[in-house]
């Protein structure tokens, strides 16, 4: 067709010229003419050609345009824009309809980039959001405490010259990264911030104290009591999280035990007599519980890392003690409650003061291990993109095939390592959310939570978060020439 509209052209510009040479006036208007109508037809096929590109990839999701296409098309100095977004975006829809296609029913799935939802799929279904919760707890911690916060453990009693006379009580401060030295080195996923707690008995040591008469004991007071969720499922306890408590050693592991002990701040008393008794310190009591007055002065104190290193250390390890701990230092602030259930409402409290959509929102806990948990998509996606992706939760997040719970995924997708997201995983669930970068200071943002029978299971979930980004993977800022040539 365009062929037969370049032959027409030429003859009428030929007649054209010829009557010009006989001088006839009239011709000149006949020209312009056939220029303008021949202009048109161009403008008009390329509006065709934009307003096709963005139709939708399935029936069960929505797709939106750029806003007002209809309206700016035919301004001159925005076609290049237009054309421009319509193409990329365009392109990436249809890049991800292999994944829409095989989405489970109660799943939901959005994907914004440039700040228009270009693939919706269920984006106000709640579902079972599995550790992705742990972005709302952070969103809440960094709102509530700032980002400076850090959780500070002391050791307070009564000195008289070399001797603290009576006891000396080691006062838990929530701090969930507390550790001796050699404990990250243990973990699945060693932990990014850790408080050594030997910093501590150095600066002890450093006091000139050399006897304690008393015991040392743990105080936990901080916090409520509460080891876990009572909801929680038994096979998570212990393996998963807790048991919980604002004095914590090594996440409450001892080493020389294959087995948690029931109470974490006895067993932090005692893992810090015998640092003391190593360092020649000589204590008279033995290791206890208590709650100390709050009058003691203080002997000596260590902090933790600030609050934005905590929370990145929280969702790139997919941390659930910190979760928790997290949590409960929420309703504390805010609340004076340091309880799951205060700290609960806080982080309800925050995301509708931000304008969030919480409809369907249920915060069973910090972490997101019990199932009783639920959030959609379109709360995460609008979580992340007041972040933008370059933010304190992009920054925390895990990397494609190179940090904490994505060291091991699609590092070798065309996203690689510009993918940084949160994981997601429990019976039934699973859940990957975050950005995939495309320019500088410039990310999409997604939410993609599958539940169902068997999702959590490698060949179900690995075709989807694979196909997800290599798309997201492909975007780029501006069309290349083969996205423009047709």
């Amino acid at each position: 067709m365009s062929h037969t509209r370049s032959n027409d052209s030429s003859q009428s510009i030929n007649r054209a010229r010829s009557k010009v040479r006989l001088g006839s006036i009239k011709v000149v208007a006949t020209l312009l003419s056939t220029v303008l109508l021949i202009g048109a037809s161009i403008i008009g096929v390329a509006y065709k050609f934009v307003n096709d590109i963005g139709t939708s990839v399935s029936s069960n999701h929505s797709t939106s345009k750029i806003a007002s296409t209809r309206a700016s098309l035919l301004n001159a100095r925005r076609l290049p824009t237009i054309l421009s977004t319509e193409i990329r975006i365009g392109g990436l829809i249809r890049s991800l309809s292999d994944t829409v296609q095989i989405m489970p029913d109660q799943s939901c799935l959005v994907v914004s980039v440039e700040g228009q939802q270009i693939t919706s799929i269920n984006p106000n279904l709640p579902v079972i959001p599995a550790s992705n919760m742990k972005l709302l707890t952070a969103t809440a911690a960094l709102e509530v405490l700032g980002p400076e916060f850090v959780f500070t453990t002391k050791v307070v009693g009564l000195s008289q010259a070399n001797q603290i006379v009576g006891d000396l009580w080691l006062v838990g401060g929530g701090d969930p990264l507390l550790s001796t030295i050699g404990y990250p080195a243990t973990e699945s996923y060693p932990t990014m911030h850790p408080t050594n707690i030997g910093l501590l008995i150095d600066a002890f040591v450093a006091t000139g104290i050399t006897e304690i008469t008393g015991n040392i004991v743990g105080d936990e007071s901080r916090y409520d009591t509460e080891r876990f969720t009572p909801t929680l499922g038994l096979g998570i306890r212990t393996t998963e999280v807790g048991p919980l408590g604002a004095l914590m050693l090594n996440d409450g592991v001892v080493l020389s035990s294959p087995v948690k002990p029931d109470q974490p701040a006895l067993s932090a008393a005692e893992e810090f007599l015998r640092l003391l008794t190593e360092r020649g310190i000589v204590v008279r009591g033995a290791a206890k519980i208590g709650t100390a007055s709050t009058d003691l002065p203080v002997v000596a104190s260590i902090s933790s890392a600030p609050l934005s290193d905590v929370v990145s250390e929280m969702l790139t390890n997919s941390d659930n003690n910190t979760a928790e701990l997290m949590l409960k230092e929420i309703g504390l602030a805010r609340l004076s409650s340091g309880t799951r259930i205060a700290g609960a409402q806080v982080v309800q409290s925050v995301l509708q003061e931000f304008g969030l959509p919480i409809d369907g929102l249920v915060i069973i806990d910090g972490s997101g291990l019990d199932r009783g948990n639920r959030a959609t998509c379109a709360l995460f996606t609008s979580i992340l993109e007041r972040d933008g992706g370059f933010g304190l939760l992009g920054s925390g997040l895990a990397i494609a095939g190179q940090t904490g719970t994505l060291r091991d995924l699609l590092g070798e997708t065309t996203a690689g390592e510009r993918l940084h997201a949160k994981t997601g995983t429990l019976t039934g669930a699973k859940a990957l959310s975050g950005y995939v970068a495309y320019a500088p200071e410039k990310s999409a943002t997604f939410a993609l939570i599958l539940n169902g029978s068997g999702v959590s299971n490698q060949g179900a979930y690995r075709p989807l978060w694979n196909g997800l980004a290599n798309a997201l993977g492909a975007l780029t800022e501006h069309p290349s020439v083969a996205d423009i040539a047709p």
